[in-house]
Formats: structure tokens, sequence, C-alpha cells
């Protein structure tokens, strides 16, 4: 459920909640999450809000009153906590309260009352293993997810499945983030699938903020500024296609498979494995389904991608039989990864052409990227039909690593695969 924006106009200052050495007192629209015992709570909106501190403090709280409690603060980067949250945690929410010790060399924070406040980080699958036997006998009762953009949905899923402690007759998962883009699983499993309670705040419903700081963050411009002032999921930079593709520019009923209108081709990106998220019905960034692209040349070299179909855990020769039964005409070849041998056999069975993908991803990217672009009479060569879903969600989320500059692998499926079509068809225009 999407809770209510921050509460504003209140004549009476909130009460202060946890009276220890270090006392809290709650801003007015953290009252609400501060209360709340959803087994999901996501904290966003702009920077500066506030988030973290509600986060923290309810998390110390957490242990001071259920002894016995299991408390968790999880980052992608345990290197990363050091010098934020840890420390934040030690100086200014826990502060020198002799009921609780600091055992840096065990990577946790010990009460009196037998509670522990540990803190992991998730970068690698040794870090993933240890999760799953953290806590007496593998069970968490509260979870601090510090920059959860940060993480995979695997992740998630992981911490999901330690929420099994019983120091107190509730269990919760906190996320404290800015916003991402709105092809984040966060967005799409968290806030439109509604498996999170949501608060929302700005910087402005944080009075402790520098005098400068909401003008400072009122100079960012582009996606920072609608993300860290704003408060808004809008899309990620970084996109591999960020500036030639358009949705709804490419995006068209005109891509309609029509007959006799021109060739069908296929265009094919081996692979086998992964799942869909049950809640979008959209395939998860660790994921490696198998896609074959239906498309359409144009007389007039316009490519139009009008129909698609993903699949995992199918084997080659069913999926093929599964496409071949979709009502359009067989391709008059296909264009497939060079080095799926197998996928070609099978296609070559069904008495499918078969040309390789090209030599090279970046020159490809290139070619890709100039079908896409309008060009000087605001014409797109290439075209795609509405109903392509899950090629649209992958065209908002393939991105490249700003340290290395090369695309990361994650949600590059079909587009691999519109990129072998274009790069086969790059003399045809």
């Amino acid at each position: 459920m999407l809770a209510s924006a921050p509460m504003r106009g209140t004549t009476s200052p909130p009460p202060q909640l946890n009276k220890g050495l270090a006392p809290y007192q709650p801003l007015p629209w953290q009252v609400a999450p501060w209360k709340d015992k959803s087994p999901v709570l996501l904290l966003t909106g702009s920077a500066g809000g506030g988030k973290s501190r509600l986060a923290a403090e309810k998390l110390h709280a957490f242990c001071l009153k259920y002894p016995g409690a299991f408390a968790l603060l999880v980052r992608k980067t345990r290197v990363s906590m050091t010098k934020g949250s840890i420390l934040f945690l030690k100086e200014t929410v826990i502060g020198p309260d002799p009921l609780v010790s600091h055992l840096e060399s065990k990577d946790y924070f010990r009460y009196r009352n037998g509670s522990i406040l540990a803190y992991i980080g998730l970068e690698n699958d040794d870090q993933r293993e240890r999760l799953k036997s953290i806590g007496p006998k593998g069970g968490v009762d509260m979870v601090w997810g510090e920059e959860p953009n940060e993480l995979e949905e695997a992740d998630h899923n992981a911490l999901l499945a330690r929420m099994r402690g019983k120091a107190a007759p509730w269990h919760q998962i906190m996320y404290t983030c800015n916003p991402d883009a709105p092809t984040h699983w966060i967005y799409r499993r968290l806030i439109v699938g509604g498996q999170a309670t949501v608060y929302y705040s700005q910087a402005t419903d944080n009075p402790h903020n520098p005098a400068d700081y909401v003008a400072t963050l009122n100079t960012l411009t582009g996606v920072e500024a609608l993300r860290l002032a704003g408060g808004q999921w809008v899309q990620a930079t970084g996109l591999v296609y960020a500036d030639q593709w358009a949705d709804p520019g490419n995006v068209t009923e005109d891509a309609e498979y029509v007959a006799g209108g021109g060739s069908v081709l296929w265009s094919v990106d081996d692979g086998y494995t992964g799942k869909q998220d049950p809640t979008t019905g959209y395939y998860t960034a660790d994921s490696h389904p198998r896609v074959f692209g239906l498309y359409q040349l144009r007389h007039d070299g316009t490519i139009c991608r009008f129909a698609e179909s993903y699949a995992v855990g199918v084997l080659s020769e069913q999926h093929i039989d599964q496409v071949l039964t979709l009502p359009y005409p067989s391709p008059e070849y296909a264009v497939v990864d060079k080095s799926a041998a197998e996928l070609k056999g099978r296609l070559h069975a069904k008495s499918i052409y078969t040309r390789n993908s090209p030599p090279s991803v970046m020159e490809s990217i290139k070619e890709f990227r100039r079908a896409l672009a309008p060009d000087v009479n605001g014409r797109r060569r290439f075209l795609v039909h509405p109903r392509c879903q899950h090629f649209r969600s992958e065209m908002a989320s393939y991105r490249i690593d700003p340290v290395t500059q090369v695309p990361i692998k994650q949600f590059d499926h079909g587009p691999d695969e519109a990129r072998y079509l274009v790069w086969a068809l790059r003399y045809e225009s």
C-alpha cells in the first residue's frame, strides 16, 4: 500500500521516542513509519528527508525492546558502511550507552539484554552464503537495507527467507533509498506490486538540514534533479540506447505485421535459465531467457518488430515449435548468436536457414543506434509493436557500467538479438 505523503501542519511536537542516552525526537512524518509493523517497509523520496535516521533509530529501539533480538544492517558492499551507517549508529544513535558494546572484529553490536545488531555486505556469493546461516538458528527479526537500489532482487529474496526470528511477535525489512529507475525491482515489485508499505519524504520535511541544503538540491538538473530533489522514480542514466530509443517514438502500432508487406525474419538470443517476477511478469536481472524476435522487413527498409517469444527452462526444439505455431509465416532466415551451435542445428532441422551474429558487440551497437534514432526527416528505421512488452522493459533497463564503459550483462537479451538483425540488414536500407 502507498502511505500518505509526509504529515504537515502539526501544531504540537511529536512524542519523544527511544528515551535513552541518545534520545530521538522524530519528525512529524517519521511517527507513522516508526509505528508501522508491516513485513516490508520502504522509505523513499528526495535526499535529506531523514529516512536513514528513522531506520537506524527503529533498528536500535527494536534491539532494546525485545531481548534476544537479532537485527541486521545490510548493504551491497561492506566497506561502504564503515564510515557511514556504522559510524552513525555508534556515535549518533547508540551513543555512550553502557548497555551496548561494539565488537568491531565480529561485525556486530551486542546488547546487555542478549540482542545482536550485526552488519554485512552482499557483494559476492560467499557473503550471500553467510546470510543463510546468520542469526540464531538462521533467524532474523529486523533488517535495515541501506541503499537497496544497489541490491539484486535475489538479495531481497534471500533476506525474506531469513525473517523467522522469535524475539518479537512481528518481523520487518526496512529499506531506505532515493528513487531509481521505474524499471528497478524495488519500484516494480515493492511499489507497483504492493509488496511494501511505502512512505515518501522530502528534504523540506527535515528542519535539521543546513539552511542552504534545499537550495543546493534545486541546482541539480536532469534525472538527478527529478530523483534527488523531486523524489521521483524516473528513468536511469547510462542506458545503452538512451539517446536513440524512445517509447513511444520507436513503439507504434504501425509495426504490426502486414500480409505481403515484406519478408518475415527471426532474430534469436539463446538462453535457458532464470525466472519471472510473479508480480510484474518480467524476467529478473539474473535471468537468461531465450528470445525470439519476429520481424518484418518492409519494402522501404523499415524493420518492424511485431512479436516476441521469451522463455526459460524450455528446450530449444520445443521453443522453436512454439514460435512456429504463432499466426505468422515462417521466416526466410533467422539471425542467431554465432556460438549457439545447438540452436542453429535445431533451426536447420526445421528448414530455417541461419545467419551469424556480428563479430563486434560495440560496432553492432553503433549500427543499432543508427537504426533507432530519427534521421533528418524524423523517420526511425527500427519500430516495435506495443505488444513486445519484455523488449520494451529491457530497452529501458539495459545500462552501461560507468567505470568500464562496457554494457552490463543484465536485461540485454532482446536488445542483443535486435542488434544481431540490424547488423545483418545494415546494407539493406
